[in-house]
């Protein structure tokens, strides 16, 4: 025999008082509830983080894949640089044999023309150079910084035209760098759409608070005419308790895992079932339903249900619009690498569209 039923045997028998039995029974049917949520929500999170840092592993992966192969591609090499110094040497020795204003002015003649290149640049900077050298003119130590930056932008550009491999690589950092972007796009869009899911439960978990907290009122007015009604009593207090368990092992956060939504959506169904028991018994007691506590309290009940009806109409849509988002490609690949999951609709019992009717 299990310890509910021993309690709940206790309480039959008469060896329990009618209101510590019941309390009793609710203490421990919270208990067991908020465990078993509880192991099924750290277990489901457990899950969705390991899910997670694969994802994040496999993004961290692709990057270091990229920056080894930029960084294998933009190593430098010494061979065209060798080869335009060779090339400056022999111009240089060309050069003492005129005159250097004359080297100077031909080179200026020459790089006027778009056909100049790098080459010519260094040499006109080496001639300022050593013009400089003789003159100590600060205007051609100037020019001839000039003139060599401009042989080093030409120099990189002829290196661009001419390395179809640098040309891939920013091929790749832009995808990549597209990619990326639209991978956090889809990511923001999933973790808002979940957000949402959060805020809307909310608003369930306030109205489902609100009814709980009129269920012992209601109870506490039944018992003082029919205390005899355990096994009614007994139901509600259970239904009660189950579902006060599953909201204090969520945190106040929407059920992720689609079991403990099985199990809301169980518990939502044997409450609806206590109640409408509880109001066939209370139609056996004329003075009962006429007393100023049951008109209070249908007012209270009857607009509660109202509540949770359009609350769960509203949670299942946000629900909705995030499981579809689950199923279209390509927010579903996202959805897979970071752990994001169906979440399970509140649902109530088959037939029970409409709210409990509370009529005293």
């Amino acid at each position: 025999m299990s310890e509910r039923e021993a309690i709940e045997q206790m309480i039959r028998e008469g060896r329990l008082g009618a209101d510590e039995g019941l309390k009793l029974l609710e203490a421990f049917e919270v208990a067991q509830a908020r465990d078993s949520a509880l192991r099924e929500e750290l277990r489901h999170r457990r899950r969705k983080q390991a899910t997670g840092w694969m994802g994040w592993m496999m993004s961290l992966l692709l990057v270091g894949i990229v920056c080894g192969w930029i960084g294998a591609k933009t190593t430098p090499t010494d061979s065209h640089t060798a080869a335009t110094s060779g090339s400056l040497a022999q111009q240089m020795q060309d050069l003492l044999g005129e005159d250097i204003n004359q080297a100077i002015a031909r080179m200026e003649h020459v790089l006027r023309s778009p056909s100049g290149i790098a080459a010519d640049y260094y040499s006109l900077g080496f001639a300022y150079q050593l013009r400089y050298q003789v003159s100590k003119d600060e205007a051609d130590q100037k020019r001839s910084a000039q003139v060599w930056a401009r042989a080093q932008q030409l120099e990189r550009r002829t290196a661009m035209k001419g390395n179809p491999a640098l040309f891939g690589l920013l091929f790749v950092i832009v995808i990549g760098t597209a990619v990326i972007l639209w991978i956090m796009a889809l990511y923001n869009g999933l973790a808002k759409a979940d957000e949402r899911i959060n805020e809307r439960w909310a608003q369930v978990e306030a109205v489902l608070q609100r009814r709980l907290d009129l269920i012992p009122q209601l109870v506490e007015t039944v018992k003082g005419y029919a205390v005899h009604e355990r096994e009614t009593l007994t139901a509600i207090t259970q239904a009660r308790a189950k579902t006060l368990g599953i909201l204090q092992a969520t945190g106040g956060q929407a059920p992720e895992s689609a079991k403990t939504m099985i199990q809301v959506n169980e518990a939502q169904q044997e409450m609806s079932h206590a109640i409408s028991r509880l109001l066939a018994l209370v139609e056996q007691y004329p003075d009962l339903k006429a007393g100023t506590n049951f008109l209070t309290l249908q007012d209270q009940l009857e607009g509660t249900e109202n509540r949770i009806s359009v609350e769960r109409q509203r949670y299942n849509e946000v629900v909705r619009a995030y499981n579809a988002k689950l199923r279209v490609f390509p927010s579903n690949a996202v959805a897979g690498w970071f752990g994001y999951e169906p979440r399970g609709y509140f649902e109530s019992k088959a037939g029970a569209e409409e709210p409990v009717p509370v009529k005293f």
